[in-house]
């Protein structure tokens, strides 16, 4: 991610040091390219518009590619939040983990389009557009 600070230089973001959801917000601190730590507070109410957002821009840099577009996680695991809701953990390059949580009703449905999923893999190409 790039953004102009005040004094309009661009400061590129190297990796995410962390990132906390406190109350109606999600916190996100970055190490930058000038060695500081930065953060960024995001509305909770905000952060679908924000990732569409970021997505359109980086669209823009290379409209023929959408890999950009894409979570490639190099690794994965299965758990459960404190509440037994299921989840998977999705391990991104860098080491930053994308929790993703489920309601308990709903894991039948994922595990059902998961197979499905895999069917029509084993029997066809898929595209995403």
């Amino acid at each position: 991610m790039r953004v102009s600070n005040k004094g309009n230089a661009v400061l590129k973001y190297v990796q995410v040091v962390q990132w906390s959801v406190e109350d109606e917000s999600i916190r996100v601190e970055m190490l930058g390219d000038d060695d500081a730590t930065h953060s960024l507070e995001i509305g909770t109410g905000c952060a679908a518009a924000l990732a569409s957002a970021l997505a359109s821009e980086a669209e823009k840099r290379d409209p023929q590619s959408r890999d950009h577009q894409l979570i490639r996680p190099v690794g994965m695991q299965t758990g459960k939040t404190a509440e037994g809701e299921p989840m998977l953990l999705m391990t991104l390059k860098g080491g930053v983990e994308l929790p993703l949580v489920f309601k308990r009703e709903s894991l039948g449905v994922l595990i059902s389009e998961l197979e499905r999923l895999r069917g029509v893999i084993e029997g066809s190409q898929i595209r995403w557009n």
